[in-house]
Formats: C-alpha cells, sequence, structure tokens
C-alpha cells in the first residue's frame, strides 16, 4: 500500500528576514495534501490567507487546523475560524486542536464542547476532526470510566493523533485502534525537500492508500496540473503618485513582489507599520501597487494587509553622530554625568553599562572627559577611569557572575513518570545519588547512548543518570512548556507564549506550607534607610538565597551623597519608591497608592493587608483583584515584566517574569495581559513589581553560583542585569 503525506505548516515555516515563503509547488512534489494552520486565540495565523491562496493554486487538497487556547473563550474563537474562507473551506477537514495546557478560565472539555458546537453553526455540513496527543486526551478528556456518555460525544470527530518514533499510534479513547484519519508521525521532516524555510518540518500519514484518499475526500483521480509559470514582470516605471497612503498590517512582515499575484518574485519586505504610497492597482484592488516614500522599494503587495491612512509620510530618521568625534563605551554598572570636571560638581545625569558616548574635551591630564550621549540626551563630564575606547571588546559587567542555564533546545525531553526519581552519578543502579526529581518534571536527555540509563540535566544544573524505564518521551526538541520541581515546595513552570506576541514566561510557585521557608527582602544598614544598587543575582549569592526576583522602584541620590563612602561594596546609593522592611526593619516607611506585599514571621502573605509586619516589598500597581482583572489599568506598550500574586486561600505565592523588548525571542506584554497570565496560575490578588530592564528571576545552582532564568535586558543588551534597589529573595532548607 503506498503511503500517502502531507506535511502541517504556519508562519513557523516562513522565515520573515527573507522575502520567499513557503515553494507550495516543490511541496507538491512530494506530499499529497497539507494542513494549515489558521490561527489561535482570537489572533489569524500571519501567514494563513496567503498559504490557503497559494496551495490551492498549487494542486493541493487542503485542511486548515485552529489551536484551542483555553483564555480566550470558545465561541468567539470558533467564530474568528469560520470567518476566514470566504466560502473555500478546503478539501479536507476543519480540525480542532486540543493540545494547551494554559490553564486559561475556558480550559477543560466542556469548553471544546462549545468551541465544537459553535463551529458547527457556522459552517453547516462542512467535516470537522480533533488534532491531539494520546496523554493529552487521556488527562483532560471526559473520563472513560464515569464519563462515557460525555467521552462518546467526541467520537463523531474523525482522529489526527500526534505520536512521534512509534511504529503505529496510540489511540485514545472514545476511537478504536485503527480508528484514526491522520497521523503526525515525525516534526522532523525534511523542511528543504518541503519547500519551506524551517529545518524541520510536521509530516502525516493518512490511514489508506491513494484511492482511499481520494474516495474519503472525494476528489478526482486526475492528477493536478502543473502550476503555470510566473509572467513576464509588468514594464518598470514609476506609476502614478495616488496621495493615498497604506500602513502595514501583516506579521511579522509583508512581501512587495514584480507583480501583482503569488507567483511573481519576491523583490523585498515591508516591515509592520510601515507607511507606503498607493502608485497602481489591479481591477479588483486584490492587489495595490506600492512604493516607499523614499522610493526605495517599488512593487505589489497583497492588498488585504495594507491600511488606508492619511498621507502622513514617517519622520526622517535623526542624523548620525559626526564621524570625527571619538567614541567610549561605559564600563562601569552605574557612571555619573557631572556639571564639571570633579566630583563636587552638581550630578547631571547617569549612563550605564555598555553604552556608548562621544568625547567634546577634556581636562589637561584626560582624567575627566566631556562627553556627551549619541542622542543628545545628556552631556557632561565622567571620570575617564570608567571609559574604554569603543573599538574595544565590552569587559564584563561588575556585578555579572552568574552560570548561564542552557536551553538545549536540540535535546530529546522526557516526562518523569514516578516520583521521586534519583538522579545518580553515574549509569548504575549502584552508583550515588546526587538529587531526584518528581513526577511530571520535564528534563532534557544529554546522553542516551548508555542501554536502560539516560542522562538528563535540571535548570538548577543538577546532571545525573535515571533508569529510561522511569522516564517518559516528550518532546524531540524543546518543549513550548517544562516544569521542575527545583526546591521542596517550589516548583518552576516556564512557557513560550504565542498570543498576543511572541513572549518567554518564567513562573515560580511557592507552597507556602512548606516548612523551612526563609523570605527576605533587601535590608538597609543605613539610617536613613538608602539601599546600594545590585543585580538580583549578586543579592541572591550575598545572602546565599535559594530564589531571587527583583523588587520595587527606587530613585538615586544625587551627587552631594558620597557613593564610595554609602556603598564601599559597590553599587550606588538609592531610595525605594514605597513601603520596605526586612526581617523586621522598616527601612522605607512611606505610605503610597503603591499596593504592598507583606510577608510575616510565620510566612503568612497578604497583598495590602494589615500583618505583623516582617518583610515587605511594594510594586508599581495592583494589576489583579479578587480574582479579576484590575479595570482601566493604564495603556502600556508591551515590556517585561515582574508580578507576584497570591492565590485565593493564601497557600500558593506566585512569582512570574515575562521577558521583553527582544524581538523574535520575546516582545514583553501589557499590564491586562499579565494579569490575565497571573489569574490563569490561579491568582486571587497579583501586584505588578519594578519592571523593564530591571526584570530578574534567579536561583541558586547546585554549584552554588546564581543562575539567571530569564534574559534580562539593560540598556538595550539582551542578558544583561540591572542593579536595582530592592529584592524578595527565598532560602530554602
Amino acid at each position: 500500500m503506498s503511503t500517502i503525506i502531507g506535511p502541517d505548516v504556519s508562519f513557523y515555516q516562513d522565515d520573515p528576514q527573507t522575502p520567499q515563503g513557503i515553494d507550495f509547488p516543490k511541496m507538491r512534489q512530494s506530499a499529497e495534501f497539507v494542513i494549515i494552520r489558521a490561527g489561535q486565540n482570537l489572533w489569524v495565523d500571519p501567514d494563513f490567507k496567503l498559504n490557503w491562496k497559494e496551495s490551492k493554486a498549487a494542486g493541493f487538497p487542503r485542511g486548515s487546523y485552529w489551536f484551542y487556547d483555553s483564555r480566550a473563550d470558545p465561541k468567539r474563537q470558533a467564530e474568528l475560524w469560520a470567518q476566514q474562507f470566504e466560502s473555500d473551506f478546503g478539501e479536507l477537514p476543519l480540525f480542532a486542536d486540543f493540545e494547551e495546557s494554559y490553564g486559561g478560565t475556558y480550559k477543560g472539555w466542556k469548553n471544546w464542547y462549545n468551541f465544537l458546537e459553535r463551529l458547527k453553526q457556522l459552517i453547516g455540513g462542512k467535516e470537522i476532526a480533533i488534532y491531539t496527543g494520546y496523554y493529552y486526551w487521556r488527562d483532560n478528556a471526559p473520563n472513560a470510566t464515569t464519563q462515557a456518555s460525555s467521552l462518546e460525544y467526541f467520537h463523531q470527530y474523525p482522529l489526527w493523533i500526534a505520536h512521534y518514533g512509534a511504529v503505529k499510534p496510540s489511540i485514545p479513547k472514545p476511537w478504536s485502534a485503527d480508528e484514526w484519519l491522520f497521523w503526525q508521525y515525525t516534526e522532523k521532516g525534511d523542511g528543504k525537500l518541503y519547500g519551506v524555510e524551517s529545518n524541520g518540518i510536521d509530516l502525516n500519514h493518512f490511514n489508506g492508500d491513494l484511492n482511499a484518499f481520494r474516495a474519503r475526500f472525494n476528489l478526482s483521480d486526475a492528477p493536478p496540473p502543473p502550476p503555470p509559470p510566473p509572467p513576464p514582470p509588468p514594464d518598470p516605471d514609476n506609476g502614478v503618485p495616488t496621495g493615498k497612503m497604506y500602513r502595514v498590517t501583516a506579521q511579522p512582515s509583508l512581501r512587495v513582489r514584480e507583480g501583482p499575484g503569488t507567483t511573481y518574485p519576491s523583490i523585498g519586505l515591508l516591515a509592520p507599520n510601515e507607511v507606503v504610497e498607493e502608485i497602481g492597482a489591479t481591477a479588483d484592488r486584490a492587489w495595490l501597487r506600492i512604493r516607499r516614500v523614499d522610493n526605495s522599494l517599488i512593487g505589489w503587495s497583497y492588498a488585504a494587509y495594507l491600511q488606508f491612512v492619511n498621507p502622513t509620510p514617517p519622520p526622517p530618521p535623526p542624523p548620525p553622530p559626526p564621524v570625527d568625534e571619538k567614541l567610549y563605551r561605559v564600563t562601569s554598572t552605574t557612571l555619573n554625568v557631572l556639571q564639571g570636571p570633579g566630583s563636587t560638581y552638581k550630578l547631571v545625569g547617569q549612563i550605564y553599562f555598555g553604552e556608548i558616548v562621544a568625547e567634546l574635551g577634556a581636562n589637561a591630564d584626560r582624567t575627566w572627559l566631556n562627553i556627551h550621549k549619541l542622542d543628545e540626551s545628556i552631556s557632561g563630564w565622567c571620570s575617564s577611569d570608567h571609559l574604554i575606547s569603543a573599538d574595544l571588546p565590552l569587559p564584563p559587567d561588575p556585578d555579572d557572575a552568574t552560570t548561564p542555564v542552557p536551553i538545549d533546545a536540540d535535546k530529546q525531553w522526557y516526562r518523569v513518570g514516578v516520583a521521586p526519581l534519583p538522579v545518580r552519578e553515574s549509569p548504575s543502579a549502584s552508583a550515588n545519588i546526587i538529587g531526584a526529581l518528581m513526577l511530571d518534571d520535564t528534563v532534557p536527555a544529554l546522553d542516551e547512548s548508555i542501554p536502560n540509563w539516560i542522562q538528563v540535566r535540571r535548570v538548577d544544573g543538577l546532571t545525573g543518570w535515571c533508569e529510561k524505564k522511569n522516564l517518559v518521551f516528550y518532546f524531540n526538541t524543546r518543549p513550548a512548556s517544562i516544569r521542575q520541581n527545583l526546591f521542596p515546595g517550589v516548583t518552576y513552570l516556564y512557557k513560550d507564549l504565542v498570543s498576543p506576541r511572541k513572549n518567554r514566561m518564567h513562573v515560580m510557585a511557592v507552597d507556602l506550607k512548606t516548612a523551612g521557608l526563609n523570605f527576605l527582602v533587601t535590608p538597609s544598614t543605613d539610617a536613613n534607610g538608602f539601599l546600594c544598587t545590585r543585580t538580583t543575582s549578586k543579592f541572591l549569592k550575598d545572602f546565599n538565597l535559594s530564589f531571587a526576583v527583583n523588587g520595587d522602584g527606587f530613585t538615586y541620590l544625587d551627587a552631594t551623597y558620597d557613593h564610595a563612602a554609602y556603598c564601599p561594596n559597590g553599587g550606588v546609593p538609592v531610595k525605594a519608591n514605597g513601603f520596605a522592611a526586612s526581617r523586621g526593619n522598616i527601612y522605607s516607611p512611606k505610605k503610597t497608592i503603591q499596593p504592598t506585599v507583606y510577608i510575616n514571621v510565620n510566612n503568612q502573605v497578604t497583598i495590602n493587608g494589615a500583618p505583623k509586619i516582617f518583610n515587605a516589598v511594594s510594586g508599581d500597581r495592583l494589576v489583579v483583584q479578587n480574582g479579576k482583572v484590575v479595570k482601566n489599568l493604564a495603556a502600556a506598550t508591551p515590556a517585561p515584566r515582574t508580578a507576584i500574586g497570591l492565590n485565593r486561600n493564601g497557600r500558593w505565592l506566585i512569582f512570574i517574569v515575562i521577558d521583553g523588548r527582544q524581538p523574535d525571542f520575546s516582545e514583553g506584554v501589557t499590564f491586562p495581559e499579565l494579569a490575565t497570565q497571573l489569574i490563569s496560575y490561579g491568582v486571587y490578588n497579583g501586584v505588578n513589581m519594578d519592571g523593564g530592564g530591571s526584570s530578574a528571576m534567579a536561583i541558586r545552582g547546585v554549584d552554588g553560583n546564581p543562575r539567571v532564568l530569564n534574559s534580562p535586558i539593560d540598556q538595550n543588551i539582551a542578558g544583561k542585569e540591572r542593579s536595582v534597589a530592592n529584592h524578595l529573595g527565598l532560602l530554602v532548607k
């Protein structure tokens, strides 16, 4: 029996940095069908409309899938999916993808039912199927014994099953062993062979031969016609100026082609929100001929991704710095800029580690340089001891003493099936036990060459051998979410978020009923309550803690304070913006509208309560109150965020850090989006702490050195921690 194979694709198969997209004619040489991602949550896959059209032109039988997301209303998700087709639902079923674990308001199979029933109402008799994995379905669908009738409801939908590395797929109830329609058998297909830009691609079997495939979906026996050759490009001219301006709405970019159609070659890319002028259009205005305002790119783009705006061209870019200026790089964590060449002059401002400045002048012995930032935002005098030529390599941050956390994206990952699972020094049952993993921990496999043993690694650096029989295969590459129990009562969760934008989130859940928890807010030994700045990882190392996050916002003291006298061990003197206490010492007694997290001597936590004060740290604003997103949160651009939340009965303390300001890695979230994530972890009241470049989450590694779990960004340097005022840490004994 001939094997019928086809891939499933999404915007992940399209490199946004290149002008070409998926080559469906090339894919058609190796595949019989294609299944295309339509969207997730309440957003549409940015490549769906183009992929849907181009795959049809290549002669493909097409299906589409929607990644169900428990954070969005099921009926609205179904409605958005149905709106994408314009009566062309494709030749294969619509596949409802059930595999998420966001834990949102609409989690659980009862909401799947609402999603499917609403979709039925919208698409008439079009066939619907279900995509899932064996273990996910088993653990989240109705119970086969106690909820058999509810489980049987889903039997009406054909099954697309995901199961990698198997001779045949494992099929969950209510379907029988051979009752599957498609089988996603690998995520490591040859991307180049199938005409996509990603190295790997998901591949799927149809359960039958070619004749059965054609009969099942009522397809013609005739082979699809070859794609037509690309037409010649239109005559080169500059078009007719219309004065009509359009803003690009495509994410992450919009292709510009030689002619009005997808068969024309791509000649460039337009960025989101870029403004262009119309200089021509096809008769149906499905394609517009556009040009950049600087005439650097002229061509045709798909009109669905162009939004009409007033003809206001973007402002010109700022002029470059003069070429004859000598440039320097800042080598200290914080460097004061003064009005004159000496420490007695008034403070003008501060510049930070890694920033570039230009020299305007110097004193006679060049111990002080007159500088300005390249954006002209600050100018004055700095000590030359903390400046090096910008041509020299950047020295290490004086506060950076962390151990990198491996991503292990190229490793196979496993889930722990027993608890506790010993981790041994070597692959032998008699070898020394150096640690333990807990049930459902997910870990990467570093070495699988020894029969019956796998070498694994935890994010804190615990590396050793476990018996393979106690590990369940999880993913071929780093999964979108991982879970690891790092300390007694402390669980680390990691998630890659895709909606409403790409983000990386780190969560630490602390069971406050656990014995041996000792919290600490950064102490102050100064009579005025001043603090000396330090990074979160340095705070963790200085006090030998297990875990720490950054705390409150802060204000720098002016130059009348002797920095060396106040902070002889490094950092600069600052004061916290809100109320703060450390182990009974209230060093910042300010009462402001900002919320405060209180932790008493018995580890009882309240937010804006009236406890017996032991440790206290303040935040920027409440984002979750009484289990709901706080109304009228100020509009804010997406940014890195740190948050602390408490569940309703006060047992679980949740810490979240979301990275940001790093395109194509993690872009950050708004306050309402942060609140939604907190609520998904059961938070009843939650506080936004100091964010932006201050956001950091650190743990103590098994070697005793701090490890920063997230990717902080300070002064636009990804991976660089900012030295901040106070922190909240935890020692687990």
